[in-house]
């Protein structure tokens, strides 16, 4: 067979990439300030039994404006949801509760 002889990825023939110069620490310093305006809030939810109910709420929590991402869980019964700026309690609640879910609390 002449397959043995086929070399499916060759290497040897790909363009050398050029090292690029490496970045000034004031574009470093200013990546880090964008980090640090992220917040989290944890809210407490009961009525949510499966994995259906996890997707449910992440999808409603992280359709709202301003929330970067929401890591729900049906056994601990809570959801973390991470802020890139200030938004009411009330309005995470609301959002939730217009799902059938009853929001105990929010930190």
């Amino acid at each position: 067979l002449r397959l043995n002889l086929f070399k499916m990825y060759d290497a040897s023939k790909d363009k050398k990439k050029k090292q690029s110069r490496p970045h000034d620490e004031s574009h470093v310093d200013h990546k880090e300030k964008k980090e640090k305006k992220t917040m989290t809030k944890t809210m407490k939810i009961e009525g949510m039994m499966c994995g259906h109910c996890e997707a449910r709420v992440k999808k409603t929590l992280e359709g709202i404006e301003g929330v970067t991402g929401a890591e729900v869980s049906h056994e601990k019964g809570t959801a973390v949801v991470t802020l890139e700026k200030e938004i009411a309690d009330s309005v995470l609640k609301e959002a939730v509760e217009a799902q059938d879910y009853k929001v105990v609390s929010v930190e």
